[in-house]
């Protein structure tokens, strides 16, 4: 029970290291965007720079950093300040309504498998699924 409380603690309280690392975003000019269970959202210098708790996230985008993927959003830096804390700079999409079509999925999770990342992992769901300036989906919570 105390392993519960301390997990849920985490996740629903920042840390103080959490708070300096958004402290240091919003001190640049960072604006904020939104939220989800492990992190939130800024957009800086015409970048999307999410700081997250998700150890799994920091870790896939580390694989995807600086590669030129079809399916997921550009990450152009991880910058990892504990096993559960980390700064990713992304690319900025655009919200999508519609249904996630099969053949996005299928392909989104191929190109995972190449990329070294387990498609169990990912967190398939409308919410984490935007469009580019170009109008392609991407997946953003890698």
């Amino acid at each position: 029970m105390i392993k519960l409380f301390s997990l849920l603690k985490e996740v629903l309280e920042p840390t103080r290291e959490y708070q300096d690392a958004v402290d240091s975003i919003l001190d640049q000019g960072g604006t904020y965007k939104g939220k989800g269970q492990y992190g939130s959202v800024y957009l800086l210098k015409g970048k999307a720079v999410k700081v997250t708790t998700d150890e799994v996230e920091l870790e896939h985008a580390q694989m995807l950093k600086g590669k030129n993927t079809q399916n997921f959003t550009h990450v152009f830096d991880v910058e990892v300040l504990g096993r559960k804390l980390g700064i990713i700079t992304m690319d900025v999409l655009f919200p999508y309504d519609g249904e996630i079509p099969q053949d996005f999925i299928d392909s989104l999770e191929q190109e995972a498998q190449q990329l070294g990342i387990d498609p169990e992992e990912l967190d398939i769901r409308p919410s984490n699924i935007m469009i580019d300036a170009k109008g392609h989906l991407k997946m953003i919570d890698v």
